[in-house]
């Protein structure tokens, strides 16, 4: 049932009257547009459960998402290896010892339908891949799966966000211009497929990682967002369609309110983007969708103690209004999460959502004069340096001058500086130190993979691929994708029949790479 502002609930032992919604939030326009949108709904008003998950050959991932889906996940966001990331099949020299390691080896449109196949898809919500510098590739895998299970009302959830890979992970594989064509390409493939969900996630958070901090990481990922739209509407598209195709993947790990704060800003600073630069009158503004992913400083000496860290992670990200949300397993700074751990992630955003009272209200922050002035101190940060990226010359521009890297240079080890003085403090880490009682604290995570054996396997099941195909259906659908990326034509839809051909992954690359040369 929908609610409004005047529902109230007394589900809680004191039966103390508690309201959908206060009347703070409505004193910011962009605010006021999400509030609306999500009350619209009933509560409590959480996110979407989701899941970063791929470990392996594709079939031990599809076990792990099936779990997970059991125990209430929603969302899944597949993560590919590395060398799936960079175009490598697992048979090339320079995937040893990296197949299924970080990440689910994919090489083939039969790796991703694997993956999928034992999800229930008439009971997800949404579906993507994390694989930035291919998404054509990745876009092209994940609509032919909803397309051939008959389950195009899954949304969305593609990362496909290269600008960023160039100065926070470094694998970005083509230059910046043909990296922000081909995330235009999925975008405009999208809109013109009428596919619903975000077809480009804008990270903030793989800035931050790097060292950028997380206010700066906002503002690079404004800028690329900027970037995206404007190559976009200078094709033809309208920009309000092109925002509603995007999600923001958001970050701060370290201060329960400075992490709401930047999600509730993020809908401010964007919406004034929407109208300042594009014209869109806020009550026409496709309301923004906020990714967030939980973490807490994991630490590998007590990984217990990173069960309570996530947990007030969560709820910070919950408290800003974030719409989909992954949590950390608490074995993370060990090796990749445990199926028992990743679930136990689940489970704690679950009770965050629903036990506690903490999301009967939407935006129950509103009117905290202590996060009035955070959010007064993120937007004026985050403007001073969106505003400084735009006198570097823009994302593509202070990509090849350095601008962004010394940015990062700049601000990198500040949270290692602030934890060596003192000025914060780290349980277990300087403080309440006990480590003659570590086994208290150390967990049961299990799950050690023989990835020698993933990688034998994966180098023998795309060699019997490759054996199987017809030739010269491949060798015609990649002279194909060569010629699109010679030209001008959108890459996802060739990308699409060179896949359903039998095309690799790397395949596909390799011809793009060719066209661009061209």
């Amino acid at each position: 049932m929908a609610h409004d502002s005047d529902d109230i609930t007394t589900a809680n032992d004191g039966r103390v009257p508690i309201r959908a919604r206060y009347a703070p939030t409505a004193a910011e326009p962009a605010l006021k547009a999400w509030s609306d949108n999500r009350i619209a709904g009933p509560g409590p008003f959480r996110p979407r459960f989701m899941v970063y998950s791929g470990l392996g050959p594709p079939a031990m991932t599809a076990e792990r998402l099936a779990v997970l889906q059991e125990v209430g996940a929603e969302s899944f966001l597949l993560a590919a290896d590395l060398p799936s990331q960079l175009g490598f099949d697992p048979d090339h020299e320079l995937s040893h010892a990296q197949v299924g390691r970080a990440g689910v080896s994919c090489a083939t449109l039969d790796d991703f339908a694997t993956i999928c196949s034992r999800l229930d898809l008439s009971a997800a919500d949404s579906v993507g891949m994390l694989q930035n510098s291919l998404g054509h590739v990745a876009l092209g895998m994940v609509h032919s799966v909803l397309s051939d299970r008959d389950a195009r009302h899954v949304k969305l959830v593609m990362q496909n966000d290269p600008l960023k890979e160039f100065t926070a992970r470094g694998t970005e594989i083509h230059s910046p211009a043909q990296a922000l064509r081909i995330a235009a390409d999925c975008v405009a493939f999208a809109i013109d497929e009428d596919m619903p969900g975000a077809a480009l996630t804008v990270c903030s958070n793989h800035y931050d990682v790097a060292g950028a901090g997380p206010l700066l990481a906002v503002a690079f990922a404004f800028g690329n967002a900027i970037a995206y739209v404007d190559e976009l509407v200078a094709r033809g598209y309208e920009p309000a369609d092109v925002a509603g195709k995007l999600m923001f993947f958001l970050n701060e790990r370290s201060d329960l309110f400075v992490e709401a704060s930047v999600f509730r800003t993020a809908r401010i600073l964007w919406s004034e983007i929407l109208l300042g630069r594009y014209g869109i009158p806020v009550a026409e503004q496709p309301v923004a969708k906020l990714m967030g992913y939980a973490h807490g400083l994991e630490s590998a000496e007590e990984p217990l103690v990173n069960i309570p860290r996530v947990t007030l992670s969560v709820l910070g990200s919950m408290l800003g209004g974030v719409d989909y949300l992954c949590a950390t397993g608490y074995d993370e700074a060990l090796r990749i999460p445990s199926a028992d751990a990743a679930a136990l992630a689940v489970r704690t955003m679950q009770v965050v959502a629903y036990e506690h009272g903490a999301l009967t209200t939407i935006d129950p922050l509103a009117g905290s004069a202590k996060l009035r002035d955070v959010d007064e101190q993120v937007m004026r940060k985050v403007r001073l340096e969106l505003d400084r990226l735009t006198e570097a010359g823009g994302p593509l521009e202070a990509i090849e001058n350095g601008y962004i890297a010394g940015r990062i240079d700049e601000n990198r080890g500040a949270r290692q500086e602030q934890l060596r003085s003192g000025e914060r403090l780290m349980v277990g880490h300087g403080v309440f130190d006990a480590k003659a009682r570590a086994e208290w604290f150390a967990g049961k995570s299990s799950g050690e993979i023989d990835f020698a054996k993933v990688e034998r396997d994966a180098v023998e099941r795309i060699t019997e691929h490759k054996r199987r195909r017809d030739t010269a259906l491949v060798d015609r659908a990649l002279k194909a994708v060569e010629t699109a990326a010679a030209g001008t034509e959108n890459l996802v839809q060739p990308s699409i029949e060179a896949l359903r051909a039998g095309a690799t992954s790397a395949e596909i690359v390799g011809a793009t790479r060719e066209g661009f040369d061209r």
